[in-house]
Parts: C-alpha cells; sequence; structure tokens
C-alpha cells in the first residue's frame, strides 16, 4: 500500500508537519505539497489542502478534518470541510463525537488515536509554585473559538492570587512564541495548564499538559476531552461558562500539590505516535480493500 501524504509545510515543527512525518518516517509513505497519482492513495494533511486541487480524482483520498467549524461563525471553512468530506473516500478525524457527525453526513470516518510524543514531553519533578502559575496554550482566531474572552474574565478573577503565561498568540497575559523544543519547558514550568476552548479537535495541548503530569482545566463536552478517564487533576467544567471555569480552576489550585503526576500522564496512555500510526495503516488498508463499496453521501447543500 502507497500512501501520499499532501501537507504543504510538512517539514515545519508544527502539529500537522509532525503529525505527517511520523507516518513518513514509521511507515515509509511519501509526503509533499502536491498530490501523487501514483500512489494508492493520497491523504489530505489537513483536509484543506484538498481544496488547492479541487479536480484531483486519479486516486482514493482521505481528508484529516481537525474540528467543525460554526457554518454561522465561519462559513467559508465549514464549505472547505464539508466539501473535503465529501470528496474524500475517508475521513480522518480528531475525537468521536466529531466521527459521529461526519459519519452521519458523508460516510465512513475513522479516528485514530492522536500522537503525543511521550518522549519529549516528561513529567515535571518540581514542586507547586507560590504563587502559582496557570497556563494557556494556543493562536487566537477571529471566529473566538478558543476562549479568549473566557480567559480575560479568568485573569481578571484570579490575577491577584496567580501567576499567568502563555504560548502562541493572543492571550490576555504575558505571551511568547515556544519553539517546538521548548514546549516541554513550558508545561514543566505551569502548576495548572486551561483550555478555554468553544471548539477543538484534540486539542494536543491538554494532552501534552497531561503527559507532563500537570492538572488540566478543561471544558467538558470539547474535542477529546470526554474521552479523558476521570482522574483526579482533570478538572472539568460547563462548556463557556466563565463562573464554572472559576469553580474548576479553584478546584484544581487545590489539589495541585497532592496530585498523582503518573496518573495523570498515564490518561494519556493510549495516545502514542505508535499508536497514530498503526491505526492509520489499519484504516487505510481496510479502506483501499472495500473502495468499490464505500458509501460517499453529498455534503448538505
Amino acid at each position: 500500500m502507497r500512501v501520499h501524504v499532501v501537507c504543504k509545510d510538512w517539514k515545519r515543527d508544527r502539529v500537522l508537519p509532525r503529525f505527517t512525518r511520523h507516518l513518513v518516517s514509521r511507515l515509509g509513505w511519501s509526503a509533499a505539497r502536491k498530490p501523487d497519482a501514483r500512489a494508492d492513495l493520497n491523504y489530505w494533511m489537513p483536509y484543506y489542502e484538498a481544496c488547492r486541487y479541487p479536480d484531483f480524482d486519479a486516486t482514493p483520498t482521505a481528508a484529516y478534518i481537525t474540528h467543525l467549524d460554526d457554518p454561522e461563525v465561519e462559513p467559508e471553512l465549514h464549505r472547505q470541510y464539508s466539501d473535503a468530506a465529501g470528496r474524500a473516500t475517508l475521513r480522518v478525524c480528531m475525537n468521536q463525537a466529531t466521527r459521529c457527525v461526519l459519519e452521519a453526513k458523508f460516510g465512513p470516518t475513522v479516528v485514530p488515536p492522536l500522537p503525543v510524543e511521550l518522549d519529549h514531553f516528561t513529567l515535571k519533578q518540581e514542586p507547586p509554585g507560590d504563587p502559582p502559575m496557570v497556563g494557556f496554550s494556543g493562536y487566537g482566531y477571529r471566529s473566538g473559538r478558543k476562549g479568549s474572552e473566557l480567559a480575560e474574565a479568568l485573569v481578571e478573577r484570579f490575577g491577584q492570587w496567580c501567576r499567568f503565561r502563555a504560548s502562541g498568540r493572543k492571550w490576555p497575559c504575558p505571551t511568547k512564541k515556544y519553539r517546538w523544543k521548548d514546549m516541554p519547558g513550558f508545561f514543566r514550568a505551569l502548576d495548572v495548564y486551561v483550555c478555554t476552548a468553544l471548539i477543538e479537535g484534540g486539542p494536543m495541548t491538554t494532552l501534552e499538559a497531561l503527559a507532563s503530569g500537570i492538572p488540566v482545566v478543561v471544558p467538558q463536552d470539547v474535542g477529546i476531552h470526554p474521552e479523558l478517564s476521570d482522574v483526579p487533576g482533570i478538572c472539568r467544567y460547563r462548556t463557556g461558562d466563565a463562573d464554572d471555569l472559576g469553580r474548576a480552576l479553584e478546584e484544581a489550585l487545590e489539589m495541585r500539590g497532592k496530585v498523582d503526576r503518573e496518573a495523570l500522564r498515564a490518561a494519556v496512555g493510549p495516545h502514542s505516535v505508535e499508536a497514530w500510526c498503526e491505526g492509520h495503516l489499519g484504516a487505510f488498508r481496510e479502506s483501499l480493500m472495500g473502495c468499490a463499496g464505500l458509501r460517499v453521501s453529498e455534503p448538505d447543500e
């Protein structure tokens, strides 16, 4: 089986290029900016790569759908993922809730484990700080799906008792764009990691914080969070609810010196580079074997 991954910037040290390179290095697949008509299957990484080649039909295709944009807020992005999902032979996504939506609309969809680099993100060894350090991570978007208003309310409410820092862009506290090699240090410097997102695929940042043994505060029904084990130190709040977010942060701060860091890391156990690659290999083989009978529905108008 020859799979070709179409990823425009696949050599960069960002999330999806790293996902791509795991498949290339572990499975011997190829990758480039353009599709390959000689391959058995072309894999759009992510889905919007398919939009650059609207007429490509030389091989079966798979599309990696990172998250589902709100059609009212981001109509063009919604159109793009719907188009890519409708054209693909197989859809690949990051969590089970997204899988249910895609499979109902477009046909077969799979969810391989996410590739957390457990040798890169190692356990924090230092005791909690005083005052505690609370962190955010990610890049803000005009849609507001990262929950910047929730983060602002949290900093305003807890700013006298906590220090805040962030990785990425557009956070209401000291923020820095960390290089990939420096991200483990960012997480290990935290006492609590907070995700304020309203729409997500993963996010990888929650899994990386847990792999570092850091307590997390997460929206209960966003992305992969509903699939995480109920481990002390994983504190959930009602999505979009600033008051409940504050309650969950208080809970995390109270237990930060008592958590079992190994147990937090174990919550990430199903997600590894090896499982990511094995999940793809099995799913793509099955897809190619049954290509003639696959159902691919048209996207909603």
